[in-house]
């Protein structure tokens, strides 16, 4: 339970007293980020279900993704937005870091935060609402099962450290890999329920996302950074969208 409470107050903007967690060592908490994701979707499902009655599917879908950014901070958006602005606007590895750390946002970031938003509403907008609620839950929980695989994929690529970035003294074991693993399929139980077909897709689709992002900070900085990993979440969140818009259509 203190793990779950220290996850939930590093990846949402819930009021967490420190000292119901205090002596939790973070590295291990992020294995219960999915679970934390899925209750994430849970809010903004319901979110979505509230507001379809009075606004009509399209406003709705864009009120759900408004209410995932108030409860998250923006959390992974932010290191959406680092990644673009340093991975395409620095020319060396050192320089991609110096960027990404940099407080300020570019015309990278700025772009890639308005293409996410965009798309994320279009495609909750676009699936049928009985089959919605259950992706929002998915796509949020498998997502940040997708991303807490990075640390056991690739090195952590900042030398001077980064207190926002809890795995970055942890390599994950086979425990912490399994546990991660659990939360994040736990998460698909309803649309497993639902559609087994599309809850397939969905992981498969975020699964192609993740190796594609590896592939992406291999090259860039043989490596992850707290950044990174935001980016990771939110790029296989918008794969999984997509991958249940196509099924549908």
């Amino acid at each position: 339970m203190k793990a779950l409470l220290a996850a939930i107050a590093f990846l949402t903007r819930i009021p967490v007293p420190y000292h119901w967690y205090q002596d939790i060592d973070f590295a291990c908490v992020s294995r219960l980020f999915p679970l934390v994701g899925g209750l994430i979707g849970s809010v903004a499902a319901l979110v979505l279900l509230a507001t379809v009655p009075l606004f009509g599917q399209p406003i709705a879908a864009t009120l759900t993704i408004l209410s995932l950014l108030l409860l998250t901070g923006a959390f992974h958006q932010d290191g959406l937005a680092d990644l673009c602005d340093g991975f395409w606007g620095g020319q060396t590895r050192e320089r991609k870091l110096a960027i990404m750390k940099d407080s300020q946002i570019g015309t990278y970031g700025v772009l890639s935060l308005i293409g996410a938003t965009l798309l994320a509403s279009q495609c909750l907008a676009a699936l049928p609402l009985a089959h919605a609620w259950a992706i929002l839950i998915a796509a949020q929980g498998g997502s940040r099962m997708m991303s807490g695989y990075l640390p056991a994929l690739l090195p952590y690529a900042r030398q001077d450290g980064n207190s926002k970035t809890p795995q970055r003294l942890h390599r994950p074991d086979a425990r912490h890999l399994w546990v991660l693993t659990g939360s994040g399929l736990f998460t698909l139980l309803p649309m497993l329920y639902l559609a087994p077909a599309l809850a397939l897709g969905t992981l498969l689709s975020m699964a192609v996302a993740l190796v594609a992002m590896t592939g992406l900070q291999r090259r860039h900085l043989d490596g992850y950074t707290g950044d990174t990993l935001g980016a990771t979440q939110q790029i296989a969140e918008l794969a999984a969208l997509l991958s249940a818009v196509a099924f549908f259509h």
